[in-house]
């Protein structure tokens, strides 16, 4: 086999490019708003000391709106050094309630279940509402279904009269292919299923 070797720039004893591009275009180093006498108004980059987002997903279990969510987040705090928080229902509905549930708790006939769903969802709100308080630029991602037209309207409602003023985005995750929902599936049951919200349960 031969030996390969990167690509070189014309001129003898010139950086190391790729495609005409140097490396660290391609990695590049984060984002950091200059500061001091001559920092440049947050205004002119069409920001504000004062802006913040909050993003209400919408989906589906084990359509990917964590994963999208953690993205964004790492996203945003390592290009532009902007603090940003995951508010997910799951999680708070393993810490209210415990990570051993049967699967009737998600039984939409099971009243009990369904409040206590619904106080799970009211506490990550409630934290992101707290968080989105806070001073200064912030992302906050309301980590749930939010499947129903009227639970979107909901938290729309909640978030009004709370005073948070931030501009919101809804984004939906959406899998239409059989062949990563079985697999998303499969994984679920193996990796998060049975390792979190089922530990010991002998499924």
């Amino acid at each position: 086999m031969a030996n390969q070797t990167m690509p070189r720039s014309a001129e003898a004893g010139s950086p190391l490019t790729i495609n005409g591009r140097r490396p660290s275009e391609y990695n590049p180093l984060p984002h950091r708003l200059a500061e001091g006498e001559n920092a440049t108004p947050l205004e002119v980059i069409g920001a504000s000391a004062s802006d913040k987002l909050v993003i209400i997903m919408v989906g589906l279990p084990g359509t990917g709106k964590t994963h999208i969510a953690k993205r964004i987040c790492r996203f945003v705090d390592f290009f532009h050094d902007i603090p940003s928080q995951i508010f997910n229902t799951s999680e708070y509905r393993r810490k209210l309630f415990g990570a051993k549930i049967p699967a009737s708790f998600f039984d939409p006939n099971n009243k009990e279940a369904l409040e206590k769903r619904g106080k799970a969802c009211e506490a990550a709100l409630a934290d992101l509402i707290d968080y989105m308080k806070q001073d200064g630029v912030r992302v906050g991602v309301y980590d749930a279904t939010n499947s129903l037209r009227e639970r979107r309207q909901e938290v729309m409602k909640i978030l009004k009269d709370a005073g948070i003023k931030a501009k919101k985005i809804f984004l939906e995750s959406i899998c239409d292919d059989d062949e990563v929902s079985l697999s998303s599936g499969i994984f679920l049951f193996f990796y998060v299923v049975k390792s979190v919200s089922y530990v010991d349960s002998h499924l």
